[in-house]
């Protein structure tokens, strides 16, 4: 039995917690929250049907083919019916596009042009010309995918293709459904040589192993088999399907969101993903008759989608979980991400949620609202994750400086907005735009110490220590969850051990530090604005308080009675907003804290 498979069992069996209740909604909220950021779009487009960035001032890759995909689910759910002509012009465009990508003018990315593409052919067939579909069909069918596309073997090594392939895998096989030709054995190639990419959990590695693509990949695996893929890699991938979706079941957040952990992270097409795999997944197994999994998939489908819905409410649409002027582009990847481009995969990917959807499925509670857990992800992914009582944390051992810092890097509750302890993450050296100067350090909840020399190091600060970290879990129950990290290998330092509790009372976390006579720290990131409001940060005796939004994010020093409290007098971004940092000083090999999010 697959592991993960045994404590899903066990969490479904929990009983209903007496306030839960199911969310209301259909597939119809897909609609509700994709229309706004289409209709902002149509005011993008130019007279030959591209659509321009509002902020860059350009066409930039797959924006016009994406507004094709969001507009055209619209059209299909019988929305934005007075809008067919202007996809007609965008439709047009970005299928010449395709068609000339090899020979004309290059694009980047054709493998991502497809599937939006033929969703707009499945909306559009009924209302074009025939001449019109006729030139549809030529330039979807009539390129060579090998030649056209970016990631292939005729122009890269086989491990040097990565989720771009996933793009084309869907395109395909959406093709070959429409009869425009596709077929099973381009997938086959290239399934064959992505087979090494997951692992055991169903998880699929790209570089760096960023946790966006782990279901952006898998995501685009769950398409090419609705489009009807049966060829000789079905059953691997439908295996790591499943696998990856109970995975992704226990990563989740009691608030909707997506785990921080990379590059494309704390974008709002993140849920839109979730949603769609979710949908998927609830299918599959209303087919198998697990109605109770397949409503639990309903479920999170939904937490998803309304976990976004506060930012997508905004005009304009905010498509980072941030509420900075939206020419600010504060959480903008640098390089890509473009405004234009992924807000509309916010509305391009609820609506491939919306043609998986199966309304008659009842939503059923997620373990992150009725379960208590930790899930261990190792050596690739490098991540902890525990669940309780409506806390949940995410720890990354090993981060990738570009986006995160190791430790402690996620505090969530139900029903408290999950910027306010901290989402993800605080790096000095941000691969994304902030609307400020960058911290003059990482920053994540943990410890601190001063080496010989005098100098600070942080554990934010350390990544790719050889054998670093070892977890160990010391209970795991409906009403408590606790666990221990030892950090090794650490520089100036004999070892860091963290232990971790979590109960309907908090969090409460004890560090210490081995063979050590100085000074010792914990530092905390305390929320100062998302670009819209402003928090109160104040010291209450022996802890920090912040209050925000009708919420109070408390950090409570509880051992040694004699620590220091201060600020630090510098601003630390990340793409959530703007963050202080409260340090505990105490001469001291252990500190402990006591963590309370209060709604």
């Amino acid at each position: 039995m697959f592991k993960i498979d045994e404590k899903i069992e066990r969490l479904l069996s929990a009983e209903t917690p007496s306030w839960w209740e199911a969310s209301g909604y259909g597939k119809e909220f897909y609609v509700k929250l994709s229309e706004p950021i289409v209709r902002q779009a149509v005011e993008w487009q130019d007279k030959d049907g591209r659509i321009i960035d509002p902020f860059v001032h350009k066409e930039t890759s797959t924006v016009t083919p994406r507004f094709v995909g969001a507009l055209s689910f619209l059209i299909r759910a019988g929305k934005c019916l007075d809008l067919i002509d202007v996809c007609i012009k965008s439709m047009s465009a970005g299928c010449a596009d395709l068609y000339n990508a090899k020979n004309i003018k290059a694009i980047s990315g054709p493998e991502f042009y497809v599937k939006e593409l033929m969703s707009g052919y499945m909306a559009l067939e009924k209302y074009a010309d025939a001449s019109l579909i006729k030139q549809w069909r030529k330039d979807l069918g009539e390129y060579n995918a090998e030649e056209t596309y970016a990631a292939t073997l005729a122009k890269k090594k086989a491990e040097d293709i990565h989720n771009f392939c996933t793009f084309a895998m869907a395109g395909e096989a959406f093709k070959k459904k429409y009869g425009i030709s596709g077929d099973d054995d381009f997938i086959d190639r290239y399934m064959e040589i992505q087979k090494c990419r997951f692992t055991e959990l169903g998880m699929y590695r790209d570089p760096n192993n960023p946790m966006t693509y782990d279901g952006v990949s898998r995501m685009n695996m769950a398409l090419m088999l609705h489009f009807g893929y049966n060829g000789r890699h079905y059953a691997f991938a439908d295996e790591m399907l499943r696998r990856g979706a109970l995975t992704m079941l226990l990563y989740m957040s009691p608030a909707g969101e997506c785990p921080y952990g990379g590059r494309s992270n704390q974008q709002n097409f993140n849920e839109a993903m979730i949603s769609l795999l979710c949908e998927y997944e609830a299918s599959r197994y209303k087919k198998l008759g697990n109605m109770k999994l397949a409503g639990t998939f309903k479920r999170m489908a939904k937490l998803s989608a309304l976990s976004v819905e506060r930012w997508l409410s905004m005009s304009p649409v905010r498509f980072t979980k941030n509420s900075f002027p939206a020419d600010s582009q504060h959480g903008r990847q640098k390089g890509y991400g473009f405004y234009g481009a992924y807000s509309l995969l916010i509305a391009s990917q609820f609506g491939f949620a919306h043609l998986l959807a199966d309304d008659t499925i009842e939503e059923q509670p997620a373990p992150c609202e009725n379960g208590s857990y930790i899930l261990h992800l190792d050596k690739d992914f490098h991540k902890v994750f525990a669940t309780c009582r409506g806390y949940h944390l995410e720890i990354d051992t090993n981060a990738d400086f570009h986006y995160d810092s190791s430790g402690l890097g996620r505090i969530h509750r139900k029903d408290v907005p999950t910027e306010l302890a901290l989402s993800c993450p605080i790096t000095a050296s941000p691969g994304y735009l902030v609307s400020c100067d960058t911290a003059p350090r990482n920053v994540s909840t943990g410890p601190g110490w001063l080496a010989d020399d005098g100098t600070m190091r942080w554990l934010a600060d350390f990544s790719n220590e050889k054998d670093s970290a070892s977890m160990e879990i010391i209970e795991e129950n409906p009403d408590t969850v606790a666990f221990k990290l030892e950090y090794k290998n650490l520089k100036n330092c004999d070892g860091i051990i963290e232990e971790y509790r979590i109960d309907k009372d908090g969090i409460q976390i004890t560090e210490s530090i081995e063979n050590y006579d100085k000074e010792f720290f914990v530092q905390i990131p305390l929320l100062d604005t998302d670009g819209m409001n402003k928090s109160e940060i104040k010291i209450d005796g022996n802890a920090f308080l912040v209050k925000y939004k009708n919420c109070a994010y408390r950090v409570e020093c509880v051992y040694p009675e004699n620590v220091k409290l201060l600020i630090e007098d510098f601003d630390a971004p990340n793409r959530n907003g703007i963050y202080k940092v409260g340090l505990l000083k105490a001469k001291s090999k252990t500190i402990k804290y006591k963590i309370t999010l209060i709604s």
